[in-house]
């Protein structure tokens, strides 16, 4: 169902951590189906101009709130791609923020400066078209369409075009922030619908989620009206200064959203923001959004030389 939709190299890289790790092939590739059938309920917010200090900047969140009972949150990891720069297929560098073993994105930045963010929808409205239920919808699973986003697109229109023209499996609100352009855009992202959102067309437009200029923010869902309303309310009350700093101790933490990991991406000055749940065995607070942040720059990450493997090695040092 989804092979057909799917880049060969995507499976290629599976192959290759079956062989390495020896895992079993077909288990990895059905984990990495997983985020397809959840979903998981999240938060994201996108904001530049007025609503931050430095008007020609763009900061961009991602909370991702999914399973904090199973073992994914013991084993959190961040991975750079460092591409073959005389391989064009293999794309630019980019980093995924996730977990050891799961080569799809859900969290992650691109050297192009373009960033994601995912909400799964479970309470849609009739905008969405047909209830999506449980049967299996044939198509490139989202996780797959974000890493490419981010391997491949070069601005926020390549990241358009790609969900434009995509066969969709399920019903998500994405996120898309360009530093180059300081701008973000969500999209409502369904096998029956796909729109465009800014601050000036943001839906839905209801009491709960008004319109806030130069911000486009989600809480948890589409038709979620008490986290939509409480983050715009944090929102509003640091407005013209929402930054990394001011949105950890005064967004993320009120809304408490973003319980397995958390990214802060401040895509002007390439600065990635993480904080990732407590692994099962230790103490502590256990959520990422009440845990330590860990601040990366992320061009110094990029300018870190590739891995080389023995074989390599052995014919640079020849």
């Amino acid at each position: 169902m989804t092979v057909s939709y799917t880049d060969i190299d995507f499976y290629d890289e599976l192959h290759g951590l079956s062989d390495g790790s020896g895992c079993d092939y077909l288990m990895i590739r059905r984990l990495h189906m997983l985020p397809g059938l959840t979903k998981g309920a999240c938060s994201m917010f996108g904001a530049w101009g007025a609503s931050v200090p430095v008007s020609n900047s763009l900061l961009q969140l991602r909370a991702l709130d999914w399973d904090m009972d199973g073992p994914f949150r013991d084993y959190s990891s961040i991975t750079v791609y460092h591409p073959d720069p005389y391989n064009k297929t293999q794309g630019h560098p980019w980093i995924n923020v996730g977990f050891v073993g799961f080569i799809g994105a859900l969290t992650g930045v691109s050297e192009k400066q373009l960033a994601i963010s995912e909400i799964g929808v479970s309470f849609p409205d009739s905008s969405w078209g047909p209830d999506e239920g449980l049967v299996p919808i044939p198509g490139i699973p989202f996780i797959v369409l974000l890493r490419d986003i981010l391997k491949y697109d070069n601005t926020i229109d390549d990241s358009i075009s790609r969900m434009a023209t995509a066969t969709r499996t399920c019903d998500l609100i994405l996120g898309v922030g360009d530093g180059k352009m300081n701008e973000f855009r969500a999209f409502q992202y369904g096998p029956y619908a796909f729109h465009v959102y800014d601050d000036l067309n943001q839906e839905p437009l209801a009491e709960w989620h008004p319109r806030i200029a130069d911000v486009v923010y989600y809480g948890m869902d589409w038709e979620c009206p008490t986290f939509n309303e409480l983050l715009g309310e944090q929102i509003n009350a640091n407005y013209g200064n929402v930054t990394a700093s001011t949105a950890i101790n005064d967004i993320t933490s009120v809304l408490q959203s973003g319980d397995n990991h958390l990214a802060y991406y401040d895509l002007t000055g390439m600065n990635l923001y993480v904080a990732f749940a407590a692994p099962h065995a230790s103490g502590g607070e256990e959520e990422a959004y009440a845990r330590q942040f860990t601040h990366f720059n992320v061009a110094s990450l990029f300018a870190e030389p590739a891995p080389v493997t023995k074989a390599e090695g052995a014919k640079v040092r020849e």
